[in-house]
Order: C-alpha cells, then structure tokens, then sequence
C-alpha cells in the first residue's frame, strides 16, 4: 500500500545497540517529520511532490503522518531510539492489510489532497495505485516505511531495524519495494530477492521478498 521502504543510504556496519519500541499515536508528527527528511530526495518523490527540496519536504510531512497513522492502526509502527531520542521509523503491516479498505481510503482521503496541488495528486494515486495492483496476493508482510534521520544514516541502524523485521515476522514472507539502487544492494545482503522491476512515473523501481 505504501510504496516508501527506504533506508536512504546504504547502510554501514556498527556495534552500537539501539532501543527499539512501538511507537504512540503522539509519536507519529515526529515519526513522519524523520520520514520526509529521510525520503525527500527519493527519484519517485521528487517526480510527485516536485523539484524544490523544501516545498518537497513541506509536501512529505503533510503527507506522512496520515500513511503512519494507517500502518499504526493496522500493523505495527516502531521507531528506533538513543538516548530517548526517536532516530529511526520501521513500519510492519501484517497479511492482508497492505490494501486499504474503501473506509480507510476516504479517511486518507483529505489528507491526500491537502498534501499536493491536482496535477501531482494525480501522481500520487498513479504511483500509489501501481504498488497497490503489485502487491502480491499470497500472504506476506509489508515493510514500509523503514527510515533513518540523515544524520544518524550508515551508523549501523538500518541493519537492526532489519534484523527485529525478522524476529518479529520469524519464517513470515517478507515483502517490499524501492527506488532506490543502494537500498536494494543492503536488502539483498538480508535474503531479499528482486521479484519485478517496475518503472512508476518514468522512475526505475525494485520489489523484492524473502
């Protein structure tokens, strides 16, 4: 449903611990401010919500904490902590919850279309709706978002927030997308294989499973 598991860069490898818990729904502004830093400069991004990086980043976090708000309600929403500090976001919906039902889209719905003007509300649903006619029919696990504050990129939390992906959903099949080439060489080290490679808007894009 989602189309957004990103890490930002690859990731690097760390012995640093982080803490990981459920996020509150008073958590989700802040959650979704991480995401729309993390993800601004994403190639599908930047062909919904346009050039200008600041008027983009306005865009995602109008846009974010709607999609959080539904992950939160239907799966699970964790974010990754130091020092009581949220730096990281992963999001897990379970089988059969990646597709809204037509109750949750008209509650996304003014969300939607307050977060762009209509000719890119118009890319929105193209690029929405093409993952949404992807996802698979088997039952899976959705990742999605998987985000990291820039600051705190290639510190090894991309890698742990992968790893409780996994002790959470054990021999679960795991399934996401991307558009990003360094996210699919770091989820390959993790088992995921490229199933299809869809191009969304004249963007080159990967999904995969493990």
């Amino acid at each position: 449903m989602l189309g957004i598991s990103f890490i930002g860069r690859a990731d690097a490898v760390n012995t640093k611990s982080y803490a990981i818990h459920p996020l509150r729904k008073s958590d989700l502004l802040a959650a979704a401010d991480i995401c729309a830093e993390a993800m601004h400069d994403n190639p599908i991004h930047i062909k919904v919500f346009g050039s200008d990086p600041a008027l983009r980043k306005r865009r995602l976090k109008r846009l974010f904490p709607a999609l959080l708000g539904y992950v939160h309600r239907k799966g699970s929403l964790y974010g990754v902590f130091t020092d009581d500090n949220l730096i990281g976001v992963l999001g897990m919906l379970p089988p059969k919850t990646c597709k809204p039902s037509f109750g949750d889209f008209l509650r996304l719905l003014p969300r939607l279309l307050t977060s762009h003007n209509p000719l890119g509300t118009v890319r929105l649903a193209i690029w929405l709706g093409t993952w949404a006619k992807i996802d698979p029919t088997a039952p899976h696990w959705h990742l999605g978002p998987l985000a990291i504050a820039p600051a705190w990129q290639r510190q090894g939390v991309g890698t742990q927030m992968i790893e409780f992906a996994f002790s959470k959903c054990s021999d679960d099949t795991l399934y996401l997308e991307t558009d990003k080439l360094s996210n699919v060489e770091l989820y390959a080290r993790f088992g995921f294989t490229t199933v299809a490679t869809p191009t969304i808007l004249a963007v080159p894009s990967w999904v995969m499973m493990r």
